[in-house]
């Protein structure tokens, strides 16, 4: 493949695009670009705040409905990063729309103490998972990793965390920390991070049970919490075992570890989330996301004994933390949330497992048939593409992948007219129906051929 050196020379060291892919790219996407330029010079990235890995240069969306999302070109692509990861009924869905315009009639936030939406929409989580006995609401799934992380520290007394070499769980200094969840970071101490607070930080190896347990046990009198993301999202859509998420949760509890599931990212894939799916009851889970319907929202739940850290009547009148938010349990996306949640019963987790399930299956099976070392990893409606010639199954086998064939592969998909990450991560919602999972297969056929990998 002849080495271009675009954009992409900057984001990503090393990877060549094929030039009459990216040719084709530039050409459709020519205002994009252009407007991408003009918020550079205001915002880094040119993007508000989301997730922009995207090579050549990001595609720049104005409307969504259903799997369909339009870019400022004109250009049609179905969606396959769903909001970030959240829109998991689909752009404009009817019933999160009539409860978020039904609440802006009433209030579109107050900042003080509102039970009605916030208790209805802890009550459906809590019927789901039963290992959330308290829950209280934030904003994001990085400030609720932070608070997770803070009460395990006051319930134990300690002051480690614990989280899988390559895991992600969110942007704060002590969550990123550590061995880098994408290729091009380079570095375990990001610009900014200080060494004291990176001390605090111990890695364990995913889905490696016998050496995540001699880790946990070296460190167990330091360590207050175990982070685990029950599939690894930004680093690869990678699903633990059983075996692995057995043996973490029997380990943590034989040494008094607060063990924290991020399910940030999983609370769709079944009903009551993987904790479900893996049959563990964590001691606190966070959750962000999907459960918002849309709206910035975010929860942590868990033990009434560790969460209780919170509640002031149970300390004398005041609680040895406090979890001020102001936007946290915000009216408006309590009421998207329960729209949302609502919506999530058994057989929408079993439609999209079942959709996701078939996606992988054909992605597999295209490898196979054209003898080239393709396949796809994942759960639920969590996909991940990779170009590896051993299975994709932790941190290690993830970087082995060859992330330049996956870019092009990504790149010629965009062409074809689907919207995903240049990381090969590819997410369905309910939506989605089977003609549109075979439609992406034929595209992901064409796309192997554009870019001469067939």
């Amino acid at each position: 493949m002849e080495r271009v050196i675009t954009e992409a020379g900057a984001l990503a060291p090393g990877v060549s695009l094929h030039p009459g892919e990216e040719e084709r790219y530039r050409e459709r996407t020519p205002r994009s670009r252009e407007l991408l330029e003009k918020a550079r010079g205001l915002i880094p990235t040119g993007h508000a705040g989301g997730m922009w890995y995207q090579l050549p240069y990001p595609v720049l969306l104005e409307r969504g409905k259903g799997t369909q999302v339009w870019d400022v070109d004109g250009n049609e692509y179905a969606d396959m990063r769903i909001g970030d990861w959240v829109m998991v009924h689909g752009h404009g869905d009817p019933h999160v729309r009539d409860a978020i315009v039904e609440q802006l009639d009433k209030a579109g936030q107050f900042g003080c103490p509102e039970w009605d939406l916030a208790y209805r929409l802890g009550s459906l989580i809590q019927e789901r998972m039963p290992s959330v006995e308290r829950i209280r609401f934030q904003v994001s799934g990085t400030e609720t990793n932070l608070l997770a992380l803070r009460l395990a520290r006051a319930y134990t007394g300690r002051t480690k965390l614990a989280k899988a070499t390559g895991s992600y769980h969110g942007i704060a200094d002590i969550l990123i920390a550590g061995t880098p969840s994408i290729r091009y970071v380079e570095t375990t101490l990001p610009a900014g991070v200080t060494e004291g607070v990176a001390q605090d930080v111990v890695e364990y190896p995913f889905n490696d049970p016998d050496g995540t347990e001699e880790v946990l046990t070296r460190e167990a009198d330091d360590l207050a919490a175990v982070i685990v993301e029950p599939v690894m999202g930004a680093a690869g859509m990678i699903p633990a075992t059983q075996d692995f998420v057995d043996r973490l949760r029997a380990v943590t509890e034989r040494l008094g570890i607060v063990l924290i599931f991020d399910e940030v990212v999983t609370f769709p894939m079944a009903y009551g989330g993987a904790q479900a799916h893996f049959g563990i009851r964590p001691d606190l889970t966070t959750m962000s996301k999907a459960i918002g319907g849309g709206l910035p929202a975010a929860a942590l739940g868990g033990s009434a004994e560790i969460m209780d850290l919170l509640e002031p009547t149970r300390h004398g009148g005041k609680a040895p933390i406090t979890a001020a938010s102001t936007f946290g349990g915000n009216v408006t996306a309590m009421a998207a949330g329960i729209a949302c949640v609502e919506q999530l019963t058994p057989e929408v987790h079993q439609q999209i497992g079942a959709l996701g399930e078939r996606l992988r299956a054909g992605i597999d099976e295209i490898g196979r048939r054209h003898g080239i070392p393709l396949h796809a990893t994942g759960a639920g409606h969590l996909t991940g593409l990779h170009w590896a010639d051993e299975r994709v199954v932790d941190h290690r086998t993830r970087m082995e992948s060859d992330d330049e064939k996956v870019t092009n592969i990504v790149m010629a998909l965009m062409n074809e007219g689907w919207f995903t990450f240049s990381f090969g991560y590819l997410l369905i919602n309910r939506a989605f129906d089977e003609e549109k999972i075979d439609a992406f297969h034929e595209a992901l056929e064409r796309a192997l051929h554009a870019v001469e990998l067939v």
